[in-house]
């Protein structure tokens, strides 16, 4: 075992990420040969002084990212060449890691629809106009209009030209962040959070708070208490299939914040990216406070990944400004993306891939809820991830340590912390990623072995 001990900026947040980094650039550099074996994660997070569960993270997304390979019982070790590494371990040929950190579901590698279109794409005589003109930087009209389709299909009925089209939601929620935001504003959030709006908010220098939540989202008596005491810039909310709890707000309950954002003028940035799933969407808050509300959405959860397509819906005031700041930073989306997502959805094959993975997702979910049903709530919406709360004695970050040497790999709840909030005992199980059903039920019925154990006994600090 190396005597490893990379160099980390005391500043930098968040820690795994930045943990990841340094281990990427002493592998490149060649300070890490491959086949070399790592620190343990108890031994490292000692020598840099930082949590265990940090350590535990920053080695899970290393294995994602193909750097290091774990092997139950031995250690984690620097990948060598002659390793083969593909994205999902279900695919990889590694039968003991069972990767339930990814909140996605993906389509089959059989599926033809993507070549299919593709090859349409090539035989098209007018293919130059999406490569070779530059577009308005809100997308061209083709595209907003089949956004517009796709919009009406959760409930949001709105013209074209309110329509942005982005490189993705996360893209998109940069775009309305830069453009309604300033260093030092304050972002309300919900308690637990998507791990995006984090990172887009430490770049954009903006601070964040987390408020309350019952099982119903976010509580309108805290928002309310905040913006009476303070001048929040924005909140930044999902109301369906809240990221990493899985909550959906109900109507009442979005009513209740619709009435409060509108008292006290309080711009809403509406992450609705995985609004498709549920076969009845509830409103958007987008449809209750309109002249507030920045709606963004996307089609990596629903289509695919790497379809970096996504759609912002501002209030009608702020449609130029959003499209400035677009011009601004990436002049327009590509084209070509937007063509196959635009053409999926003239087609209805959009549709149909929805429809797959709503019907494999209920069949994951309802396995799940039966393996795990002693410790998940009585009802709870479909969803491509739970968020579990530990029985005593176990502590989230024991749970992730001792997970991960059965071989399956979960969220710690660090990672969707707000500030330096304590930790729930909760982690996240996501049911999707590259797992077929057969290696997702093997990993949450090791996730029950463990939860039915006590936590294995820590050595003694003395």
């Amino acid at each position: 075992m190396t005597m490893w001990s990379p160099e980390i900026d005391a500043a930098a947040e968040p820690k795994y990420a930045a943990l990841v980094e340094a281990l990427h650039r002493d592998v490149q550099t060649g300070r890490l040969p491959p086949g070399t074996r790592l620190p343990t994660q108890r031994e490292l997070a000692r020598r840099l002084q930082i949590a265990i569960g940090t350590v535990s993270r920053a080695y899970a997304v290393a294995e994602q990212r193909g750097i290091v390979c774990g092997e139950v019982g031995r250690g984690t070790f620097v990948r060598r060449a002659d390793q083969e590494y593909r994205e999902g371990a279900d695919e990889s040929g590694d039968t003991k890691v069972i990767d339930l950190s990814r909140g996605r579901l993906m389509r089959p590698a059989d599926d033809p629809k993507l070549g299919q279109a593709l090859r349409l794409l090539a035989q098209r005589r007018d293919l130059h106009q999406l490569i070779d003109v530059y577009q308005a930087p809100n997308g061209m009209s083709r595209h907003r209009a089949g956004a517009a389709t796709w919009l009406s299909r959760v409930g949001l009925e709105v013209e074209p030209d309110r329509i942005v089209i982005t490189n993705g939601a996360q893209h998109g929620t940069a775009v309305v962040l830069s453009t309604i935001a300033r260093p030092g504003d304050l972002i309300l959030t919900e308690e637990v959070t998507y791990s995006g709006i984090t990172a887009l908010a430490r770049l954009q220098q903006l601070r964040v708070q987390g408020l309350p939540m019952d099982g119903d989202g976010l509580l309108p008596s805290a928002l309310e208490a905040v913006c009476r005491n303070s001048s929040p810039r924005a909140l930044f909310c999902m109301p369906t299939l809240q990221n990493p709890t899985g909550r959906t707000m109900p109507l009442e309950r979005r009513g209740e914040l619709a009435a409060i954002i509108r008292q006290y003028k309080l711009l809403v940035v509406e992450d609705d990216v995985n609004g498709f799933l549920p076969a009845h969407p509830l409103q958007p808050i987008a449809t209750l406070a309109p002249e507030h509300t920045f709606y963004t959405t996307g089609t990596s959860k629903s289509l695919a990944p790497g379809l970096r397509v996504g759609y912002v819906v501002p209030p009608a005031s702020q449609v130029q400004r959003i499209t400035s700041t677009m011009q601004a930073t990436t002049w327009f989306t590509a084209p070509l993306m937007a063509e196959i997502v635009t053409g999926w959805i003239e087609s209805g094959e959009a549709d149909e891939m929805i429809g797959w993975k709503r019907v494999e997702t209920e069949a994951r979910y309802t396995m799940a809820r039966e393996i795990l049903s002693p410790w998940l709530p009585s009802s709870a919406p479909v969803s491509f991830h739970l968020w579990l709360s530990l029985p005593e004695p176990w502590r989230a970050e024991a749970f992730v340590i001792q997970a991960r040497a059965l071989g399956v790999v979960v969220n710690p709840p660090d990672e969707f912390l707000v500030g330096r909030e304590t930790a729930p005992h909760a982690v996240r199980v996501c049911l999707g990623a590259g797992v077929t059903r057969a290696r997702l039920e093997e990993g949450l019925r090791r996730l029950t072995e463990l939860l039915q154990a006590p936590p294995a006994l820590s050595p003694m600090v003395y």
